[in-house]
C-alpha cells in the first residue's frame, strides 16, 4: 500500500543550542564555531510536498535525456536526495521522476495540448545507481539533461518531481511530490533572450513565484533553485530534497542493473458475447521486456500468453478454455529484462461463468 512521506519538524536546535553556545562562552572560536554548525545542521528544513498536478503519466521512462527533440535553453539538473531522519544521509534506491512544459507551454502525452502518444520532457533516474548526465553515479542523485520549462497560464515556471521507493515486494513504500522553482529574475532572462520563449505573447511569465498558487512564501527558501551558467551555453540547477519518513530504498550505491521497470496497472477476467473467456491485463513497461502470463489455480494452469514488450504501456490478453470453472484465480505475470532480471507479480481475477 502507497502511503505518502510524513513531513516532521525537526526542531532541535532550539533553545538546546542556544544554551551549549553559551556554555562554551569564553573557549576557541573554533569551539563555537562548531557548536554553530551543529544546530544548524539539526535544524535542516523538510522539503514541502506540493501537489502532483493534473499532468501526472507514469510513462515509465528510464532515461536522463529527457529533451525529446525539444527546442529551448539547455538545462542541466541534479536532484539530491537526504534522509532527514537520518543525519541527511544520501537515500539511493530512490525513484526520481520529473516532468515539465515545454517552451510553449504544453505538456506531452496530454489530449487538452494535442501531444497525445509524445513523450517529451518526463523521465524517471534511480539515485545512486543511474549516472545521469556525470560518468558514474553519485550517492542520493539524480540528474536530468532538460530545457528551460515555459509558461502556460496561472503558474509561475516550475518543475513537477516525484520520488518513490519500493519495499521487498515491489510495492510502493514511499511517494512524495514537489514542485522547483526558479528566481522571476532568471525565467525573465531566459524567456525575454531566447528563442523560442520570447516569439510568445507575453514573452515573460505572467504569474510570477510571488503570486503562484502553489509556491507559498515559506517554500521558497527551499523550493526556489539558483541556476549557474548562460542562455548561449546553458544552465545547471541543483536542487536537495531532505524528506522525513522514508523507507525502502536501498542501503548504499549500485551502478548494475538490477530492477525491471515495468508495473501492473490492471488485470480484469472478461466474457465475450460469443462466450470466450479471456484476462486482460494492463502492463506499464519502462524498458523493452519478456512478458509470460498464466493464469492458475494452485498448480493447475488455466491459461497462458507470452510476449515482447517495448517501453509503454501495452494490453495482454490470456484466453481461458471453455471447460474452466467460474470462481477466484491467481494471474502471475513474470517479466524479464535485457540484463536478466526477472519480476513477478500477481493478482487475483475472477472468472466469470
Amino acid at each position: 500500500m502507497e502511503k505518502m512521506t510524513r513531513r516532521r519538524a525537526l526542531g532541535l536546535a532550539g533553545s538546546a543550542g542556544v544554551s551549549i553556545f553559551a556554555a562554551r562562552r569564553g573557549l576557541p572560536d573554533a569551539l563555537d564555531a562548531l557548536s554553530t554548525e551543529s544546530a544548524a545542521a539539526a535544524t535542516t528544513a523538510l522539503t514541502p510536498t506540493m501537489t502532483e498536478g493534473p499532468y501526472w503519466i507514469d510513462e515509465l521512462l528510464r532515461r536522463s535525456d529527457v529533451r525529446a527533440a525539444q527546442e529551448g535553453v539547455q538545462l542541466a539538473l541534479r536532484i539530491n536526495v537526504h534522509d532527514a531522519d537520518d543525519g541527511n544521509r544520501p537515500v539511493n534506491g530512490a525513484h526520481v521522476d520529473i516532468w515539465h512544459a515545454n517552451a510553449y507551454g504544453l505538456y506531452s502525452d496530454e489530449a487538452v495540448s494535442a501531444t497525445k502518444g509524445q513523450t517529451f520532457l518526463r523521465g524517471y533516474q534511480v539515485t545512486g545507481v543511474d549516472p545521469g548526465v556525470g560518468s558514474s553515479p553519485v550517492d542520493g542523485e539524480v540528474s536530468f539533461k532538460t530545457i528551460w520549462p515555459g509558461w502556460y497560464a496561472g503558474r509561475a515556471i516550475h518543475i513537477h518531481v516525484r520520488v518513490r521507493t519500493y519495499d521487498a515486494s515491489g510495492n510502493v513504500a514511499t511517494n512524495y511530490t514537489t514542485q522547483i522553482f526558479f528566481s522571476d529574475a532568471a525565467n525573465n532572462a531566459v524567456l525575454g533572450g531566447a528563442a523560442p520563449y520570447n516569439t510568445r505573447t507575453p514573452p515573460v511569465d505572467p504569474t510570477t513565484d510571488e503570486t503562484d498558487n502553489v509556491l507559498t512564501s515559506s517554500a521558497r527558501a527551499t523550493n526556489v533553485v539558483p541556476v549557474t551558467g548562460s542562455i548561449a551555453g546553458g544552465y545547471d540547477a541543483t536542487f536537495d530534497i531532505y524528506l522525513s519518513g522514508v523507507s525502502g530504498a536501498a542501503p548504499a550505491a549500485d551502478s548494475s542493473d538490477v530492477a525491471v521497470s515495468a508495473s501492473l496497472a490492471a488485470a480484469v477476467a472478461t466474457r465475450a458475447a460469443n462466450g470466450a473467456r479471456s484476462v486482460v491485463l494492463t502492463v506499464h513497461a519502462g524498458e523493452p521486456l519478456t512478458a509470460t502470463a498464466k493464469v492458475r489455480r494452485g498448480a493447475k494452469v488455466l491459461g497462458s500468453a507470452t510476449g515482447h514488450l517495448t517501453g509503454g504501456t501495452h494490453r495482454l490478453k490470456v484466453g481461458l478454455a471453455r471447460g474452466v470453472a467460474a470462481g477466484a484465480a491467481t494471474l502471475e505475470l513474470t517479466l524479464a529484462d535485457a540484463a536478466g532480471n526477472v519480476r513477478t507479480l500477481t493478482k487475483t481475477v475472477r472468472v466469470p461463468a
